[in-house]
């Protein structure tokens, strides 16, 4: 027995590895040596990469080795802006998206099913109203919901998340009055030409009064709906994700995020950027958290989605069927913007001097040369190595705006669904020369920038190859 441990001692490497892959194709997104034959990995981290025989070497009794077979391994994905929360609990709500759906007929049908299949005191909510696909998916009005019902609460979201449409009881449920004042933020309760609501809720800030006032998961459907998100994420590609402005669906959702990550069987690492709010309430610097929580930034909203009217726009959207029956728009609308210069400047300012990375959705190109000018100024007086800002979507950046954020550090990240789902009708919503540059990645690789793309899963299924091609 002496003698076989000798052995072992005199065969085994000084610094054996925890796992070998061998027998495959390995991608190592390495210019200079983008393809090996075998890696090694110590502690969750790739510690060595080379050829079967000499990474073999590194092998002891305790090393698990696994080989391909003729199949690909490459590093993990990176899905750089979603909403896991959200599609945790979306994915148990009324599913009335254009992905899904094809008349108007369908739809209401299927909300009317719900309503009258509802428990007491349940709410009714729908997911994925989008009048773009669905050509005859007219608005609904708020006497159209009050007469589906005025007892359960009904509350209809777009795809995009920037819009709503309820029925009264909302309204009652929600604490909600013709005298309550917009939250700030550029969140609106809309009303008629006579002042009175007229169910449809506008904005982030705006969802998320109502979202507060919604019946509360329970704290263990809540874990169990997250962690099967986030197996999604992992089944899909994603060992990572950056998670912008997350919803409270259990309590303070933080909070939620930061307990659920202690669990190790967490498969994904969660980058979290959470809305100015959370953030300020939370007091957690930059960096603070765990492997699989992290606080990285703060998530803003510059302005809305171009499918309702909301992205603030150099031009006016075009007067079409699209945007004019169906969206719902005033002829010649822009969209607008939802912080002044100076409370932009302001709010930047705060979160940048705190260390944080700023993440700020931007869709049009009001909007982003508001934040160019800010930062601008913001750098100059305050400068910071790699602050890696991040500009969020840029549908309609424009090649002068894509190199002034080059200079100035900012990242780039691009909502390229945009072009995949909507792009047979944006020519209808913002004319063909304009369609033409949606999304302008291309622009953004060529002036050189380091981008990132995502899918804002759940406004878009999760599926990163999709993305990529």
């Amino acid at each position: 027995m002496k003698k076989v441990v000798n052995l072992l001692l005199i065969t085994a490497p000084l610094f054996a590895v925890d796992l070998i892959f061998f027998g495959g194709y390995i991608l190592t997104m390495d210019d200079n040596q983008p393809v090996v034959e075998a890696i090694a990995v110590e502690g969750g981290r790739i510690t060595a990469i080379g050829t079967e025989q000499n990474i073999i070497k590194l092998r002891d009794w305790r090393t698990k080795i696994v080989n391909l077979q003729g199949k690909t391994l490459m590093p993990g994905l990176i899905e750089a802006h979603c909403h896991p929360i959200a599609t945790a609990v979306l994915s148990q709500v009324v599913n009335i998206s254009g992905f899904t759906y094809n008349s108007r007929a369908e739809i209401m049908a299927t909300i009317g099913s719900a309503v009258k299949n509802a428990s007491p005191g349940k709410w009714v909510l729908a997911f994925g109203w989008d009048p773009v696909l669905v050509k005859d998916l007219r608005n609904p009005t708020l006497a159209e919901l009050d007469s589906i019902s005025t007892e359960v609460p009904i509350f209809i979201l777009t795809q995009m998340m920037h819009q709503a449409f309820v029925n009264n009881a909302v309204y009652k449920a929600a604490e909600i009055t013709r005298e309550t004042p917009d939250p700030p933020g550029g969140g609106m309760f809309l009303k008629d030409d006579n002042g009175n609501l007229n169910g449809v809720i506008y904005e982030f800030s705006a969802l998320q009064h109502i979202l507060k006032k919604m019946p509360k998961t329970p704290q263990g459907t809540a874990e169990l709906l997250l962690n099967l998100q986030y197996a999604k994420y992992a089944k899909a590609g994603y060992t990572s994700i950056a998670a912008l402005g997350p919803v409270d669906i259990a309590g303070y959702p933080l909070n939620f995020m930061a307990n659920l990550s202690r669990n190790a069987d967490v498969p994904v690492r969660s980058f979290v950027y959470p809305l100015k709010k959370q953030l300020d309430q939370s007091k957690w610097p930059s960096g603070y958290g765990n492997d699989h929580f992290r606080i990285k930034g703060v998530k803003l909203y510059m302005d809305g989605s171009p499918y309702t009217g909301g992205a603030a726009f150099a031009e006016p959207y075009l007067n079409t069927e699209v945007t004019l029956k169906r969206m719902k728009l005033q002829p010649n609308h822009r969209g607008k913007v939802n912080y002044s210069e100076a409370s932009l400047l302001q709010t930047l300012t705060k979160y940048h001097n705190a260390g944080y990375q700023i993440a700020i959705h931007a869709q049009g190109e009001i909007a982003i040369q508001m934040i160019l000018n800010a930062f601008t100024e913001i750098l100059e007086k305050y400068p910071r190595s790699n602050h890696r800002h991040r500009l969020e979507h840029n549908a309609l950046i424009t090649n002068n705006q894509i190199i002034q954020a080059q200079k100035l550090g900012l990242t780039l990240s691009f909502f390229m669904d945009h072009v995949y789902y909507y792009g047979n009708q944006l020519p209808q919503i913002v004319g063909p020369d304009r369609a033409a540059r949606f999304m302008p990645l291309g622009s953004a690789f060529a002036a050189g920038h380091k981008t990132s793309i995502h899918t804002d899963n759940p406004a878009t299924p999760v599926d990163p190859f999709r993305v990529i091609s």
